[in-house]
């Protein structure tokens, strides 16, 4: 991967966290109670991250095949 989109990436997926980690902190937000709920917003809060990465890394494979 070239620093470019690595460097995209890492601010991408810092600033996500960030966001998140404001906003369960300032509505007061608590952990789930259940292994299934603490999943799924595990889950929620992850696959967002995923997606721009697998972007990422399809932008980064169309540059390389031209």
């Amino acid at each position: 991967m070239n620093s470019k989109s690595l460097i995209w990436g890492m601010v991408g997926t810092v600033t996500w966290l960030l966001l998140i980690f404001l906003f369960a902190v300032l509505k007061g937000y608590e952990l789930p109670n259940s292994l299934n709920e603490l999943g799924d917003a595990l889950a929620g809060i992850v696959a967002p991250i995923a997606f721009f990465w697998l972007i990422l890394g399809y932008l980064q494979q169309s540059k390389q095949l031209e």
